[in-house]
């Protein structure tokens, strides 16, 4: 929870830091092609790493299924919540940055984006507890179905059989 304390704590600072004028505003605004690598860049980093952040970790719940050792099942899990929230945070301070060199809102919906996103993966006692006790659960077996009574059972004739025989 530090570390998510942490990345918010840090994008409000950056906030503080261009709304105070420690940072200069609107730097990149007249030059149209800085401003439009800054805010493609933006952009892609927000819909690359947002959808990777959140897929990647719930494939890596599906992998620690399979580990035995619940060391090694901690360090894995803890490893990708860091690595999930560090691309949150890439999408974030990214975006923040380039909304306020740009003055364009494209990238400051982005940054919000990344920061809705990252709320969704607030650290829970009851759900780190549940994702990391999680095991594999066995496949449902396919119930075998009689044949109803409405259907009929097909018996082979017997005169085809005797056909068959000579």
């Amino acid at each position: 929870r530090w570390e998510f304390v942490a990345y918010v704590l840090l994008a409000v600072l950056l906030v503080a830091l261009y709304e105070t004028h420690v940072f200069v505003k609107g730097e990149l605004v007249g030059n149209v092609s800085a401003v439009y690598i800054a805010e493609s860049a933006g952009i892609l980093l927000a819909v690359v790493l947002t959808p990777v952040a959140l897929k990647s970790f719930h494939k890596a719940l599906i992998r620690m299924v399979y580990m035995d050792d619940d060391t090694a099942r901690r360090r894995c899990y803890v490893k990708w919540s860091e690595i999930r929230l560090a691309m949150f945070v890439t999408v974030v301070l990214v975006n923040i940055s380039v909304y306020y060199m740009t003055a364009d809102n494209m990238c400051g919906y982005c940054a919000l984006i990344g920061v809705i996103a990252s709320l969704f993966c607030w650290p829970t006692k009851e759900g780190i507890a549940t994702e990391l006790t999680m095991k594999e659960e066995p496949l449902p077996e396919s119930p075998v179905t009689e044949p109803k009574e409405t259907e009929e059972i097909i018996q082979p004739d017997e005169e085809t059989e005797t056909k068959e025989e000579s």
